[in-house]
């Protein structure tokens, strides 16, 4: 054992191994006066068992004084299917890299770490007490190396870094070297605790210039640390002060600082790299968001409103067909309907007009009728206001002047009827009907009745078929997925990478148009699909997070020569985001999405008309939220390699039929329309009959009285006024 003064006098002490310990490993950390020894101590000339002791340096003595012995192995529990529990070292004097161990002391928290790799585990003691280790961390019996190296981060003692080689235990074989960080004083020490911060990881990879294989690992008091690859060379990762990280990403053996990921933050000086802001916090700073309708879940880089980001619906929902769907009973409906709810149902109202014209009437015949009474000298005008009355009965053919009276309102509303029908038969199709009507009292009646099928898709092209056109234009719309990462660092700078997966090929698919928006948080992606139905896969490198999706697809519109056949725009787009706010996407995520055909088929209004189409695509995914995010936290998130987002389009083998007919085409109406003149002359025809047999009888029998009456009472007065000029 060599012990080096390094203070003035130099001096190197060299010390027998009196111990029964053939020693490994030795640490005195910061102080001078004790150590810590860790080896093999041989039991019989075949076995030899994993030991320790901590020792009391002193120059002037002879040799390093045992304080207390550490029983490595007999800490070590071992199930007994574990092969760990009959493995031993044979020889303790032979020195093999598979017999290495470690050990680091900590006086700040005095704790002794003591790495064996080759049982793959890692002791942690208290200095004060070795009876027992106060946690133990077992990486498993199926590999070995765990533990190469370990040593204290800081002087306090409250992180750990621990060399984490991984290699086969049957062949010896390696697989990987990383540098594992533990927060001990946070976490604990178990193994079940995960490490804080793994090195290289996504944003920190090795230097380009060394070796993979690490074999030793030593750290510095401001917080560094130095690795040893197998070929002796040193790579340095040093430590980064508040708001940046070591950046590894150099030609040099040199880590340099770097400022934080956008959504990340971290406000000590450390090695480890920048955590996300917790979810309520954004940007490099992670302040506070303000807002509640403002999205910002972990990671964060920017207050995002809700609104920046929503769904874009372009559903084509097809009406249904009104509750009457027979032009008769629509007519009969509106034409004797009396709805004073509002000034504009009893303007358009055909029945209040006629209440008019009817009370008008009434009030013209008891003008006739009462003048006919007290004015019987004037029988000439009475006689020529029938006539005229009489001219005008279309329902008595002339026989009663009180019948032309009811006749002015048999026109209105006849005229009304007309009138209705004229303004129906023009609301067909709903497509050309922008505005509400103003000749009903329901502003939304139309001469349209809707029917929906859904019809199979044709496996073969079919010219005989009038459809067969609007089918060619749907299979030749050109797709492009529009993919929105929302709440992302990602930039059109990363490495963003698109295939189109094909039988386990790839094939790289161009972007063809890549932006930014609101403060570059989000990043919008657009890309040119090749075919209609295909897989595609979304590659982005590094471990950035991304909060929520929008996917979509865009499509031209199109339309035929003779303007027969339209094809709608495609343009829709659906957001993903978890219902738990510290979620983010999962590093591998899957989107199905399923496409369905709308033909909107328009029958012609006239018999030698032609029917229209239009036609659209409705959209449908299936999608698990809780497959696609997946909660990250400081333990997780620098584990992420990539993202990767997977996009399947499929089409289904049916399509939706909306079918538009009129509910009255122009000879129905026509026809319609004279039946119901007839109906309401005989109505008026029958009232003015109910009229001329119950009521004209008496009201003649009233007025002959009244006329008697009346002559009787002017005979009386005229020999009143002869016998009173007699008398004279």
């Amino acid at each position: 054992m060599f012990f080096y003064a390094l203070k003035l006098p130099f001096s190197i002490s060299v010390w027998p191994n009196t111990f029964n310990i053939s020693p490994r490993a030795i640490d005195i950390g910061y102080n001078v006066d004790y150590g810590v020894l860790v080896g093999y101590c041989q039991l019989t000339p075949s076995i030899a068992i994993e030991c320790g002791c901590i020792i009391q340096l002193n120059t002037s003595w002879s040799q390093p004084k045992v304080i207390t012995n550490i029983l490595i192995r007999q800490d070590m529990k071992f199930s007994w299917s574990d092969i760990r529990s009959t493995d031993v070292i044979t020889q303790s004097r032979i020195y093999s890299a598979q017999s290495m161990m470690s050990v680091s002391i900590s006086w700040g928290s005095r704790r002794i770490l003591i790495g064996v790799p080759w049982l793959n585990i890692v002791l942690l003691y208290a200095f004060d007490n070795v009876s027992n280790p106060i946690g133990t961390y077992d990486n498993g019996m199926d590999s070995t190396g765990f533990g190469k190296s370990v040593a204290w981060l800081d002087v306090h003692g409250n992180k750990a870094l621990i060399l984490a080689n991984w290699l086969s235990r049957s062949t010896t074989e390696w697989v990987s070297s990383s540098v594992q960080m533990y927060d001990i004083e946070s976490d604990g020490f178990s193994s079940n605790v995960q490490p804080i911060s793994i090195y290289p990881n996504s944003q920190q990879q090795i230097f380009s210039k060394s070796k993979v294989f690490f074999i030793r690992l030593m750290c510095s008091i401001s917080g560094d640390f130095i690795t040893l690859d197998s070929l002796g060379g040193p790579s340095a990762v040093f430590s980064a002060p508040a708001g940046s990280f070591p950046d590894t990403n150099v030609r040099l053996f040199r880590s340099v600082s770097v400022p934080c990921i956008r959504g990340t933050n971290r406000d000590y000086a450390g090695i480890e790299l920048c955590i996300p802001c917790p979810h309520g916090t954004f940007s490099s700073g992670c302040q506070t968001c303000n807002s509640n309708a403002s999205f910002c879940p972990f990671g964060s880089v920017e207050e995002l409103p809700y609104s920046t980001f929503q769904s874009i619906d372009q559903v084509q929902e097809y009406p249904d067909s009104p509750e009457n769907t027979v032009f008769d009973d629509i007519l009969l409906h509106n034409m004797f309907m009396l709805n004073w709810q509002s000034s504009h149902c009893a303007l358009v109202s055909p029945m209040t007009w006629v209440l008019l014209f009817i009370v008008f009437g009434i009030i013209v015949a008891l003008i006739v009728i009462i003048s006919e009474i007290h004015c019987a000298n004037q029988r000439n005008i009475h006689y020529r206001i029938k006539r005229i009355l009489k001219n005008m009965d279309l329902i008595g053919e002339g026989e009663l002047w009180i019948g032309g009276l009811l006749s002015v309102a048999v026109i209105v509303l006849v005229i009304s009827a007309c009138t209705f029908s004229a303004e129906f038969y023009h609301q067909y199709p709903i497509e050309n009907m922008t505005d509400e009507n103003s000749f009903a009292c329901d502003v939304t009646l139309r001469n349209s009745k809707f029917s929906t099928n859904l019809q199979t898709m044709p496996q073969h092209r079919s010219s005989n078929k009038q459809i067969q056109p609007m089918f060619d234009l749907i299979s030749a719309q050109q797709f492009y997925l529009k993919i929105d990462l929302i709440q992302t660092a990602f930039t059109c700078q990363d490495s963003l990478t698109i295939y189109h997966v094909m039988h386990y090929k790839l094939l790289v698919l161009p972007i063809a148009k890549c932006e930014t928006s609101y403060n570059s948080s989000i990043l919008s992606l657009t890309v040119s699909l090749p075919a209609q139905e295909i897989s595609v896969q979304l590659i982005l490198s590094g471990l950035k997070t991304v909060g929520a999706i929008r996917l979509g697809l865009i499509g031209p519109s199109a339309s035929s020569t003779d303007g027969r056949y339209t094809l709608l725009e495609l343009n829709f787009a659906s957001t993903f985001t978890s219902s738990l706010v510290d979620q983010v996407l999962a590093p591998s995520s899957l989107f199905s999405l399923q496409l369905t055909p709308i033909i909107n088929q328009t029958a012609p209004l006239s018999t030698d008309g032609l029917t229209v189409f239009s036609a659209i695509w409705s959209s449908s995914y299936d999608v698990k939220t809780s497959e696609i995010f997946n909660t990250e936290n400081r333990y997780t998130f620098f584990k992420r390699i990539q993202t990767s987002v997977n996009v399947t389009i499929a089409k289904t083998v049916f399509y939706v039929n909306n079918i538009q007919e009129p509910i009255a085409k122009q000879t129905e109406i026509i026809f319609r329309n004279f039946l119901f003149i007839f109906l309401v002359l005989e109505a008026f025809g029958l009232l003015v009959l109910v009229v001329k047999l119950l009521i004209v009888p008496p009201l003649r029998t009233f007025i002959v009285r009244c006329r008697k009456s009346t002559e009787q009472s002017q005979t009386d007065h005229n020999t009143e006024m002869n016998n009173v000029s007699r008398s004279y």
